[in-house]
């Protein structure tokens, strides 16, 4: 009859102990340990991408896949292979045409930067950057961000940061420009930082306006009414 053998929580935790210095020994001396691993793959990947033909859609696609693709550990042949997942309408039919032309995965990216979101000239680039000033309902997060994205399709290094400033600084709302002296920033996050608690005066600002109209309505309502009696 085979013997039960009992063991107690702290023999339990030795032999536990024992094995894995075993397995750690192993791995060090050139032992090799027996290891399954899985092919990744897109077959789960929610970014889907339809053939819209424009820069920041595109770019955030790559950027997602690309993400996806390390975390997942796809092999580059793998992530060619499924990349006709990700794509829906016109940009499903576009990747059937010119799929044999990508012979890696880094091929694949170049074709649907050049399809989809051609690089565009530098004059173009700076109308569009000119075009249009800080309305006053844009918060300065939102513009800034728009007008950096619009830089960051020019070549690297085109302009340093301080040009950058120079070109943003006069399409700011007037709001701004008025406490914000030009000299007084040197980085985008000077200017950001300072911005925000202009933002945060004029709100308080805004509700201490509208509280005090609403105090002096009550207050006055009733003289009001008596009076037109």
């Amino acid at each position: 009859m085979a013997q039960t053998i009992q063991m107690t929580n702290e023999q339990l935790r030795e032999l536990i102990e024992t094995v894995r210095s075993s397995a750690l020994t192993a791995a060090t001396t050139g032992g090799e340990v027996p290891t399954t691993k899985s092919k990744g793959s897109f077959s789960t990947c929610t970014h889907k991408f339809s053939g819209a033909r424009n820069h920041e859609d595109v770019e955030e696609f790559i950027t997602n896949i690309v993400t996806y693709k390390e975390l997942e550990d796809i092999s580059d042949e793998n992530a060619l292979k499924g990349l006709s997942l990700l794509f829906n309408g016109i940009a499903s039919t576009w990747w059937q045409g010119v799929r044999k032309e990508a012979k890696c995965w880094n091929d694949a990216i170049v074709l649907i930067r050049e399809h989809f979101s051609p690089t565009k000239p530098a004059y173009q680039v700076y109308m569009e950057f000119f075009q249009n000033k800080q309305e006053d309902s844009v918060p300065m997060d939102t513009f800034v961000v728009e007008k950096r994205a619009l830089l960051a399709q020019l070549e690297n290094d085109r302009h340093n940061e301080e040009t950058e400033l120079d070109f943003l600084y006069g399409l700011l709302n007037i709001k701004y420009r008025k406490h914000i002296p030009r000299q007084s920033v040197s980085t985008f996050r000077d200017l950001l930082e300072q911005a925000r608690i202009i933002e945060h005066n004029n709100q308080e600002e805004t509700q201490t306006e509208k509280h005090s109209r609403k105090r002096n309505y009550s207050q006055s309502w009733p003289w009001q009414r008596y009076g037109q009696r």
